[in-house]
């Protein structure tokens, strides 16, 4: 907590002395409340993003999240996980060229989640809402610091170059060394994995702005110290009518060991066709998990499928906005695993923040009634 307090005051000082912006371009605070064996339990997620920037060529980027499944436990109390998860460094226009250098250490760039669109063009958020802690609150396998966005993310200590002269066509090139997926709870920085083994990696990524067609797609692997090869690569395309029609995919290979046979468990699939009109719209969400994501192999995912239909009235984004989720999990090889979950959910906006909640209501299981009902309240900044 005090290096966090130490690198906020340094930042703050570092705008007031060299005439630097300081902002917070991301905040992300979520909060579930529910019943379970007849105490009421409270888990809760926080991420924010700091920026420094000089001007237009030069920038700092530091970052911090916070998770626990239960704010009660006097184990994880509520600032025990509160963590580094990223700095980075970016200069534009180096050395008078179209070149824009970024260092990073951390979590950092995600793939093919469409958020770079955003920050990279300026234009209206591209990717799913189906993602996050308001639908994953325990995490990918029960560990609540591991959550989907995107088909994979840089984790390490690296460079990317990316070659800024076309201007809505970006290539970008990564080369970095793994950290483990959880050293965001440990605060230790270590690049072993749990065998031991250290992974060197590198990532090719383009990046394709048109008016009503966005596109990204990357390519990489990673090589251990054993000399084990593991490989990767996916894409997202966004396209978008005048009429109303939106329609994303995200489809790839999160990471296949070489060695290994390939089959369809290391797919990453998420279709998403959206239908807007005057008043609201509806979103229909289909989403294959992957076996293997960030280089953790989770048994769980094995076959899991979500589908998740979203109908909403207004726009949250410039005020006020309601509607009703209907989500369905299950497993293509049976129906043991098979969920239902209903969820009126309402959002608006207010001082550039974009407040949302929902109550999650278990179709399937009201033994006891209390324990099937679930509450989440979530504040975001607004694009």
């Amino acid at each position: 907590m005090k290096r966090i307090i130490a690198a906020v005051l340094l930042a703050g000082a570092l705008s007031v002395l060299g005439a630097a912006e300081f902002t917070v371009p991301r905040l992300e605070m979520a909060t579930r409340g529910r019943v379970e064996d007849g105490d009421f339990v409270l888990s809760s997620a926080i991420s924010a993003d700091l920026s420094l920037t000089g001007g237009y060529k030069y920038g700092i980027l530091l970052g911090f999240d916070f998770a626990t499944l239960d704010l009660m436990d006097p184990a994880a109390g509520p600032f025990s996980a509160l963590n580094f998860r990223i700095a980075k460094a970016r200069a534009r226009d180096l050395f008078d060229l179209p070149l824009e250098l970024t260092y990073f250490l951390g979590a950092g760039d995600d793939f093919c989640s469409g958020d770079e669109f955003s920050d990279r063009f300026g234009i209206a958020p591209i990717g799913t809402t189906y993602r996050g802690f308001f639908y994953f609150p325990e995490g990918i396998g029960g560990d609540i610091n591991r959550r989907y966005n995107g088909i994979h993310s840089a984790r390490g200590t690296g460079l990317s170059v990316a070659l800024t002269k076309w201007g809505n066509v970006v290539p970008m090139f990564y080369l970095y060394e793994d950290f483990t997926y959880n050293f965001l709870g440990s605060n230790q920085f270590t690049p072993t994995f749990d065998n031991g083994e250290i992974h060197y990696s590198g990532d090719f990524r383009v990046l394709i702005n048109n008016e009503n067609t966005k596109i990204e797609f990357f390519g990489g692997s990673s090589l251990t110290s054993d000399l084990d090869v593991n490989l990767r690569a996916g894409v997202l395309a966004h396209f978008s009518s005048n009429k109303g029609m939106e329609f994303l995919l995200q489809g790839g290979i999160p990471g296949w060991d070489a060695d290994s046979k390939f089959g369809i468990d290391n797919l990453f699939f998420l279709m998403e066709p959206r239908l807007r009109f005057e008043k609201g719209g509806l979103n229909v969400t289909f989403f294959y998990h992957p076996v293997e994501y960030l280089h953790i192999k989770t048994a769980e995912e094995k076959g899991k499928v979500d589908l998740n239909i979203r109908f909403y009235l207004g726009r949250p984004e410039t005020g006020f906005s309601g509607g009703l989720e209907t989500t369905m999990g299950l497993k293509i090889d049976g129906m043991d695993d098979f969920s239902l979950f209903i969820s009126p959910f309402l959002s608006f906006a207010a001082s550039g923040l974009l407040w949302d909640a929902k109550i999650r209501v278990n179709i399937l299981d009201f033994d006891p009634p209390t324990e099937a009902f679930e509450l989440f309240i979530g504040v975001r900044t607004a694009f």
